[in-house]
């Protein structure tokens, strides 16, 4: 007993989840993937003629019917690689580009119509070529091919695929997520001027440079890092960048392997790690501002080239060495003044006022008195092994949401939302090591709720911060924590202009 494949598999090829622009892309994977392939050839032919790879796509109506059409002027196909191309499932000869499985062209042509043809013709040879694929017939157990051969010029190289009789026409009301999706699909071809993807004669652009969108930092560079590591034996590099002005329409990073995007813009990447747990992020800044690019090499794609397939734990590892990596990008988005105010504007009289009449109302509150009254401080050896413990269980727990350099010392900041509203404001070690500070920001306490403005968010964040470097220093140098050497040091820190995250950028 033997498995075997009937023809009739053919017709089951409509029913693929695909999306409209990801069926186009097959047809563009080859193209591209050709001029790869034989790149010295076509280069030297495109200077010449004052050209480059163009792959036109064209819909419309005729007397025979609705259309879709793809041409290029790529290298073509000689009889031999014509007939390769439409075996299903025979992998080309190099697999390590955009065509890997031998299934695109027949599954992408198939899913839109019962009738398309291939005219093809390589350059160099004399003939040109056209085969004709009607599904129907071939799934009642047809499988010769009409062959058509026709005397060419030696120069000439094209190739054209024509799909008719369609299942699907691409509707005015979708051809403009279309059109963003494929112009984000080849980003990388066309930003570097090596592809025009046109649509409907009408070539498609993307903006070549984001840096003119990021925030700038007070010294002009803009908030963006660069970055690179493997999982396991693959290898995952890119950059990340904070939005002048985000919008979660742009947000997200975009996944690129063999210079195409995977999965990305207008329908990006968001790790859990930095976008949260919730279907598409969280509902914060971070999912308005931060954005980037993960090139991958190595990994499995689906057969239809719309999603990485990671192996085991790889996708966990990503996400965690993304965390890792991109923390103080993660902290800006979150915290960092519109329009590059580093300074904020100064509180007005009347504001200053009423903040003072507030905080008069809280002091004078009956609560107050009644908790200095009769609050009991527990021991310094109870209150440190009670603090030790807890800041233990989370360093062991977690990994830091930020950790930064200065010099030789490492600042590690966790923002923790699963500890006790009973549990401390903050936790500081600062002590323990000459190199190492970790604050331990509690989001679960009262206080911390009212803290809504990412200007309040941010001036929070560094007080706590710099309470455990300035008592780092001042143990450091005098051998005790005493309160007036540790407000003077804070006080020096707090008159140096910082940005928070660009330790971790390095300059």
């Amino acid at each position: 007993m033997q498995l075997e494949l009937g023809p009739e598999i053919i017709s089951s090829y409509k029913r693929l989840a695909y999306k409209v622009w990801y069926a186009l892309a097959e047809f563009v994977d080859n193209s591209t993937q050709a001029y790869f392939n034989n790149r010295a050839v076509l280069d030297k032919i495109y200077n010449e003629t004052h050209t480059k790879l163009t792959v036109e796509i064209t819909t419309g109506d005729d007397e025979n019917g609705p259309f879709i059409r793809i041409r290029d002027n790529s290298i073509g196909m000689s009889s031999a690689e014509l007939a390769n191309a439409v075996v299903i499932g025979r992998p080309p000869a190099n697999t390590r580009g955009r065509s890997k499985y031998g299934l695109g062209l027949k599954t992408g042509a198939c899913w839109f119509g019962d009738l398309w043809t291939v005219e093809t013709k390589k350059f160099g040879d004399g003939t040109a070529h056209k085969v004709t694929v009607n599904v129907p017939r071939i799934a009642k157990g047809h499988l010769t091919l009409p062959h058509r051969k026709t005397p060419a010029g030696e120069g000439e190289h094209y190739t054209i695929i024509e799909i008719r009789k369609l299942h699907r026409e691409i509707n005015t009301r979708t051809v403009g997520k279309v059109k963003d999706y494929l112009r984000s699909l080849y980003r990388v071809d066309i930003r570097e001027e090596r592809l025009v993807l046109k649509w409907n004669d009408k070539p498609l652009a993307w903006d070549p440079d984001i840096n003119k969108r990021l925030y700038k930092r007070q010294d002009g560079r803009p908030a963006k890092k660069q970055f690179k590591f493997n999982i396991g034996k693959k290898r995952v590099y890119g950059w990340a960048g904070v939005l002048a002005k985000g919008t979660r329409r742009e947000a997200g990073f975009s996944v690129i392997q063999a210079g195409r995007v995977i999965t990305g813009w207008p329908d990006s990447y968001r790790p859990e790690t930095l976008y949260g747990p919730q279907e598409g992020g969280s509902n914060d800044l971070v999912n308005q501002r931060l954005l980037g690019e993960l090139f991958f090499q190595g990994f499995e794609v689906s057969h239809t080239k719309d999603q990485i397939l990671f192996d085991g734990s790889d996708q966990e590892a990503l996400e965690n060495k993304l965390k890792r990596e991109l923390a103080g990008l993660r902290q800006l988005a979150l915290t960092y003044r519109k329009n590059g105010d580093e300074g904020g504007k100064r509180a007005s009289d009347a504001q200053r006022s009423a903040a003072l009449n507030r905080l008069e109302e809280e002091i004078e509150s009956y609560g107050i008195v009644i908790f200095l009254e009769t609050y009991e401080v527990p021991s310094a050896s109870l209150l440190k092994k009670s603090n030790d413990s807890l800041k233990n269980a989370i360093v062991k727990r977690f990994e830091p949401d930020l950790r930064a350099k200065i010099g030789k010392l490492t600042v590690s900041l966790y923002l923790v939302k699963t500890m006790s509203p009973n549990d401390p404001y903050v936790l500081i070690e600062s002590t323990e090591s000459k190199t190492s500070v970790i604050v331990i920001i509690n989001l679960a306490h009262p206080h911390w709720s009212q803290i809504t403005k990412p200007e309040s968010i941010l001036n929070f964040i560094r007080h706590c911060a710099y309470d455990g470097v300035a008592e780092w220093k001042a143990y450091l140098m005098t051998g005790e924590i005493e309160p007036n050497t540790v407000k003077l040091i804070k006080d020096n820190l707090l008159r140096i202009p910082m940005t928070v995250g660009a330790a971790s950028e390095g300059r």
